[in-house]
């Protein structure tokens, strides 16, 4: 009874305009598959290992979730019996606490590693997005978090026409017709990290070095790029996910972009895995990826400059999307020594913190996810933390600044790494 697709794919509310009730907010609302879950849990723990919210000390893990909503299923059985609408109290704060719906980064390590296959995403996904569309109760962070991109596409709130000011003086041109797409290799898909993030602004402009090396011919959106949306999705506000998702389609389409680049796992998986339920058809690849591809090719030949390098997976490329290797090859061509791995490493690697909406919320409860995470490396020396993600770069470098240790420690995605040790 298992959903095969992949497991950060959320299913849309369909005809959302007309929907009545948003999410799951008691009981009824859940689906049966959602419903056997916690009876057929083995209380085995192994959804705990990597979970970065069970190893900071927040109250959260799939087996805590799901043994909550059995004893509030067990509390009103015979309620349920007597009519299947019962009124009954609300699952947040009665079956499982508040702070536990807000505190899940969405990095699916749970699902991955539950030996009979119970699911947990599709459970928060419809709670959060009963808390947010029904009841307006969600974290106060987001509130300006949904303002900024319902105003300008972006979670800053800048202005949206200066999302092409990162490639000044880089000569990137930006889509105008159907007739120049068809002249493309692919669409670079910049995304708003990399559009208005100083420190991952390199990396994009880091990426761009490597394709002009290889010949690959590319335009961005610019102004006209809009924002995937798989942030506020994750966050419970699906209503504004579908007017974003479908804005960027409908410029997508009319351009008829059919090959995609970025180098946000976030907008990757959107793009490639839940974009096609609204009309958005494409072939969707990661800048590590292709990163990969160039070099195998031979169509970019960087020297092996680097050392002592140990690799962050980020969780929407590896564990949602199953691409553990392709970073891995572009690490192991500029390094001398092959990258170093974190003890928790591909299928269980540990999550930055930033999935889920995650990245605009404060840590309130237990220790910090990214700082844990940095001390994961540290005991392997590493030069370099390298990282696939703009919002893993961010986490990661913070938590090197809060450990003291940015000075002798760095972190670089693995554009820049490749893009440096091309020749001059």
């Amino acid at each position: 009874f298992r959903r095969f697709e992949p497991t950060g794919v959320l299913s849309p509310i369909k005809d959302i305009e007309q929907a009545e009730s948003f999410g799951v907010g008691k009981l009824q609302d859940f689906t049966w598959k959602q419903l056997l879950d916690p009876y057929t849990c083995t209380e085995c723990g192994r959804c705990k290992d990597a979970c970065p919210t069970f190893l900071t000390g927040k109250p959260l893990a799939l087996k805590w979730v799901h043994d909550g909503i059995k004893r509030h299923l067990l509390a009103h059985r015979e309620a349920i019996v007597a009519h299947r609408d019962a009124e009954l109290p609300p699952l947040v704060s009665h079956a499982i606490p508040e702070e536990a719906l807000w505190a899940c980064t969405t990095c699916g390590y749970c699902e991955r590693a539950c030996p009979i296959a119970l699911e947990h995403l599709g459970k928060f996904f419809r709670m959060r997005q009963h808390q947010v569309l029904m009841e307006g109760n969600f974290p106060a962070e987001l509130k300006t978090v949904f303002d900024n991109y319902e105003s300008q596409s972006n979670p800053w709130g800048l202005p949206a026409d200066t999302r092409a000011e990162w490639a000044q003086g880089l000569d990137v041109p930006l889509l105008a017709s159907p007739e120049q797409a068809k002249e493309l290799d692919y669409l670079f898909y910049v995304g708003s990290a990399q559009s208005f993030d100083d420190r991952n602004r390199k990396v994009a402009r880091a990426f761009v070095k490597i394709l002009r090396a290889a010949g690959v011919r590319v335009a961005i959106l610019g102004p006209r790029e809009g924002s995937t949306g798989e942030c506020v999705r994750r966050a419970g506000n699906e209503m504004l996910f579908q007017t974003l998702a479908k804005g960027l389609i409908e410029t997508l389409n009319a351009m008829n972009v059919t090959r995609i680049v970025t180098c946000d796992p976030h907008a990757f998986n959107s793009l490639k895995n839940e974009y096609p339920e609204f009309g958005g058809r494409y072939e969707v690849i990661h800048h590590t990826q292709l990163i990969d591809e160039l070099i195998r090719s031979g169509r970019i030949a960087p020297a092996r400059s680097f050392e002592r390098v140990i690799f962050h997976e980020p969780c929407y490329l590896g564990r949602h999307n199953g691409e553990y290797e392709a970073p891995r090859r572009a690490l192991a061509a500029v390094t001398a020594d092959g990258p170093i791995e974190f003890g928790l490493n591909r299928e269980k690697s540990m999550c930055c913190g930033a999935g889920g909406a995650r990245f605009w919320m404060e840590e309130r409860i237990g220790k910090r996810i990214n700082v844990t995470r940095v001390e994961q490396a540290l005991p392997h020396a590493p030069r370099v933390i390298a990282t696939a993600c703009p919002y893993c770069a961010t986490m990661i470098r913070d938590g090197l600044a809060q450990l003291g240790r940015e000075g002798d420690i760095q972190n670089r995605d693995i554009a820049e790494l490749v893009a440096e040790a091309l020749p001059q």
